[in-house]
């Protein structure tokens, strides 16, 4: 197939193998090299970079990664895929494609150096794989994500606005969290129902906040979240096992009403809940 374009040649081997995309793995698969090409553009991934790509389905995104990146790393989980990536990627010398499921791989061995991160995630894994990428402690420089355009407005999500969540929190604390793009249905194969979004997360060099105990800023951020209609104290009084009277103490101490809501405090708030709770 030389001389065919990547996306016409992803889609001449989907039909030759009689592929059928799986609902339940989530698979949307990219296959227009013009809008892929755009949004690698909008990635920044250069010469240097080593890059893993979680999902490339068919791999339309990865050959374009290869003549971007110095190396790149696909990680699928599907091997009916392999036949395909494998004629897709032919005499692409600088990928390597791993069959392991992302969310339990060790993704700082799979890639054994400083990377990037570029993937058309399936859907349903989103708020996971960001946390895995955000708090693994990997040697990651950035991340680049399709994501369902609701995943990506809670990410975007300020506090005290209705889709202020954990994943937002966690996002924000880790990274700047920009939408580089919104991408229609229509993109994709098959359509998907929902809007896309490319969001980038680039990762923070010095934290927004700096709480004194990392682990029990990010429980606490966990609790304040677990149950939206409770307060706050309630929260706390369930997930450290504090009385009712030392929860409103912890949160008095720190200057917060005793009746706040978890999802009414920006960072700071909760690192300074988290600093006082000695």
């Amino acid at each position: 197939m030389d001389g065919i374009s990547p996306g016409l040649r992803a889609r001449l081997l989907l039909n030759r193998q009689d592929f059928h995309t799986a609902h339940a793995l989530g698979q949307n698969f990219l296959l227009d090299e013009a809008l892929l090409s755009g949004l690698l553009d909008l990635s920044g991934v250069g010469p240097e970079d080593a890059v893993l790509e979680i999902g490339p389905g068919a791999g339309v995104m990865t050959c374009l990664l290869a003549d971007r990146a110095r190396r790149v790393v696909a990680v699928e989980l599907d091997r009916r895929l392999e036949p395909i990536l494998r004629e897709m990627l032919e005499g692409k010398e600088n990928v390597r494609v791993v069959f392991a499921d992302a969310l339990k791989a060790d993704l700082g061995e799979i890639m054994g150096e400083p990377f990037r991160v570029v993937a058309n995630l399936p859907y349903y894994i989103t708020a996971d794989a960001v946390r895995k990428f955000l708090g693994s402690g990997y040697p990651i420089r950035s991340v680049h994500i399709m994501v369902q355009k609701e995943a990506a407005e809670r990410m975007l999500a300020r506090p005290g606005e209705k889709q202020w969540c954990l994943l937002a929190a966690l996002a924000q604390y880790y990274a700047r969290v920009r939408l580089l793009a919104e991408v229609p249905p229509e993109a994709f194969e098959p359509q998907p129902h929902v809007m896309s979004a490319f969001l980038e997360l680039e990762l923070y060099e010095q934290r927004p906040v700096r709480p004194r105990e990392e682990q029990k800023f990010l429980r606490l951020l966990s609790a304040g979240f677990a149950m939206r209609r409770k307060t706050l104290a309630n929260n706390l009084s369930a997930s450290f096992g504090l009385s009712k009277e030392a929860a409103r103490e912890a949160l008095l101490s720190a200057g917060l009403d005793a009746r706040v809501r978890g999802e009414a405090l920006t960072l700071e708030e909760f690192c300074r809940l988290s600093d006082s709770m000695d």
